[in-house]
């Protein structure tokens, strides 16, 4: 009995008990991987389920489900018009299940946007793909994997969260032997290339041989580095294709250890058609090291595409976010958007997300489950988005500790920052957002990669990257507003000064107060709101700084 067949059996077995029928089952063995694609013509959200159930029963592989060629797509239903429809249900389900992505499971609906990422990203050239967790980072990937093998190309996708307890040379060691199992399939498929196949077989061996010496400390990286360069060469230049490497959440590996792969890595792919795609948080990111030169040098080796969409211009982040919660509405069946969740309570949506398309998504969901707790509710208000965000905040600090333990146990610090952030803002200023002089940024550079560690972890959220100070030419700050999942809670405190979004500008509200509500609705006023915010001294955060923060700068 082959082992493809007792995979199968056990897919089928597993989707027969989960109720889901399946249309088909078709594994495919790769040297170092299974992928088992499983059609159905219905009950496709239930399927994605049960798939990722099933992933952690494969040893080295997932299961990944398609759609059925010629399946029904949903027909059009009558207009929602309450948070207590049934299709309500699937929604929340949705959102729940398909807010995150991977290479099993990609996004429901890619959203193109106008500065076209995807389109660089798909180009033959190194980048360091860079933004705040949630923002998108491994659903830009994956489309530009799609779209290059759709092409003709070859690519490899490498999560770098499992290797994460490797040393770089065993990390390097391990993608390269993915790499040259990629290219010896792809070889032994084309039934040509024989010199090709023979010399990337040879290279395999050395890999092999070299990861068994690496726990004894004795691996030569020099000795299989030039080797996989010229197979790689050879293997590009008979095929007339190129290779993309693709490396997700690159920030899970000790930020001393992350230049010396990628020099590896850059080694390999000299004087050839392979290209690296690297996916990270920038602040806990360190790339390149100049003495000696180690890694990728931004603007000679790889360029940095940067996917946040900030608060700086609200009005845009709102309409791409609501763009990608437009493909879960219409998968559901659940259109229109105004039948189920109020006007105002999108743009606290916006506001509480900072932009992050899937904290939004997710808030989005829990919102809709806090409306459904009333009886009489027939849509999601602002107090919902409110109770969701409260909800999600123990949830983003625990994520806040695990990428902040992943550059050498800074939780700790980072947590005492995000809390003594909180109380001078909260307790001392009675105010929901603070300035950096940009003085003071270049001043103390450790004490603001805290805050910019924060800013990346979505616990604090930039909206302004430049403002001018009236009283003295030529001096500028930056303007960080806190969570909303830091304070929801605090909003019933008296005089709290609060930055909000509503129809589409920010504005300045006080709390239990009959002080008029300041609204940005000109950059004048705009301005004039954020010129209002205290200015947070980063020598506030000095006693924290007992250690080097996770990255300093690499430009």
């Amino acid at each position: 009995m082959s082992v493809d067949f007792d995979i199968k059996a056990l897919v089928a077995r597993k989707f027969n008990e989960a109720g889901v029928l399946t249309d088909s089952i078709d594994v495919r063995t790769y040297p170092s991987e299974v992928i088992v694609i499983v059609h159905v013509s219905r009950d496709f959200d239930q399927a994605l389920r049960v798939a990722q159930d099933i992933d952690g029963l494969i040893e080295d592989g997932f299961v990944t489900v398609k759609r059925s060629k010629g399946s029904k797509t949903k027909k059009k239903g009558k207009k929602i018009t309450s948070v207590h429809d049934e299709r309500v249900d699937e929604l929340i389900e949705l959102l729940s299940a398909r807010s995150r992505t991977s290479e099993s499971q990609p996004s429901l609906r890619y959203v193109y946007d106008a500065d076209e990422r995807l389109k660089v990203a798909r180009s033959p050239r190194h980048h360091l793909v860079f933004g705040r967790r949630g923002v998108g980072k491994t659903a830009l990937l994956l489309e530009a994997k799609r779209l290059l093998e759709r092409d003709g190309d070859y690519t490899l996708w490498v999560n770098i969260h499992s290797l994460r307890g490797l040393r770089y040379e065993e990390a390097f060691l391990t993608i390269a032997q993915r790499l040259s199992d990629l290219v010896i399939g792809a070889l032994q498929g084309s039934g040509s290339m024989t010199g090709a196949l023979r010399m990337m077989a040879s290279v395999r061996e050395d890999l092999e041989s070299q990861l068994g010496l690496a726990s004894e400390g004795k691996v030569r990286l020099s000795r299989v580095v030039p080797k996989l360069q010229q197979a790689l060469s050879r293997f590009c230049m008979e095929a007339g294709s190129a290779i993309y490497v693709f490396l997700d959440d690159v920030h899970y590996l000790p930020p001393e250890d992350v230049p010396r792969l990628l020099d590896c890595l850059l080694g390999i792919t000299r004087d050839n058609e392979v290209w690296l795609k690297v996916a990270g948080i920038q602040h806990q990111t360190r790339w390149f090291v100049p003495e000696p030169p180690t890694g990728l040098q931004t603007g000679h080796d790889a360029s940095i595409i940067s996917l946040d969409v900030t608060l700086e211009k609200p009005e845009k982040a709102k309409e791409f976010l609501t763009s990608i919660l437009k493909g879960y509405l219409e998968e559901a069946n659940v259109l229109p958007l105004t039948g189920f969740l109020s006007s105002s309570a999108v743009d606290r949506l916006v506001l509480a997300s900072g932009g992050v398309p899937r904290d939004f998504l997710t808030l989005c969901a829990t919102s809709l489950q806090q409306a459904r707790q009333r009886a009489n509710a027939r849509l999601v208000g602002v107090q919902d988005v409110n109770n969701a965000a409260g909800i999600a905040a123990s949830t983003k600090l625990q994520e806040l500790e695990d990428d902040a333990a992943a550059a050498r146990g800074r939780s700790a610090a980072l947590v005492s920052t995000l809390h003594t952030t909180r109380e001078y803002l909260l307790n001392e200023q009675k105010i929901t957002f603070f300035k950096i002089d940009l003085r003071d940024k270049e001043e103390n550079p450790r004490e603001y990669g805290f805050i910019q560690a924060l800013a990346d972890l979505r616990m604090l959220h930039l909206i302004n990257s430049s403002l001018s100070d009236p009283h003295q030419a030529g001096r500028r700050s930056e303007v960080y507003l806190l969570d909303l999942s830091q304070y929801s809670g605090s909003r019933l405190k008296h005089h709290l000064r609060v930055l909000d979004f509503e129809k589409g500008h920010l504005v300045l509200k006080r709390t239990r107060s009959s002080d008029s509500t300041k609204v940005g609705d000109s950059p004048k006023k705009l301005m004039a709101i954020l010129r209002g915010g205290p200015i947070m001294e980063l020598a506030y955060l000095r006693k924290l700084c007992l250690e080097p923060t996770p990255v300093e700068s690499n430009l």
